[in-house]
């Protein structure tokens, strides 16, 4: 009859360290390739389409609740206070992206264009999740 003989506990750590050590690396590699976003001032869903463009990352976002409330640069601001940080920082020749919540009545939308109009946003490129 064979009886295993125990093994050692050095032997069972040596088996373990390459584990730990690929686990750790994939860690770091998701830490630094993961992208982090912003969190959004308050929850948003954003209406669905089926063309889609992306948006670049240096762009001023406007985000538009269903309510509609505003937020800029993820501080929830008044109409005029969107208004009076526009016209000190938006380049007339780039887009405002605005990200409105799909619930939000067109009504309200289109209440809003005039403001940005005056604030010296000449084009407003609407944000939408593309279609599955």
């Amino acid at each position: 009859m064979l009886v295993p003989l125990p093994r050692h506990k050095r032997d069972m750590e040596d088996n373990v360290l390459p584990l730990i050590n690929i686990v750790f690396l994939l860690l770091i590699f998701f830490m630094v390739a993961g992208v982090i976003r912003p969190k959004e001032p308050f929850p948003l869903e954003p209406p669905s389409t089926t063309h889609a463009e992306s948006a670049e990352r240096e762009n001023i976002f406007l985000a538009v609740a269903a309510d509609g409330r505003l937020a800029l640069a993820g501080k929830t601001l008044s109409t005029e206070e969107v208004v009076a940080w526009l016209q000190e920082n938006h380049d007339e020749a780039r887009p405002l992206w605005i990200k409105a919540d799909g619930e939000l009545a067109a009504a309200d939308f289109t209440a809003l264009l005039p403001d940005l109009r005056r604030a010296g946003v000449a084009e407003v490129r609407l944000l939408t999740t593309p279609n599955p």
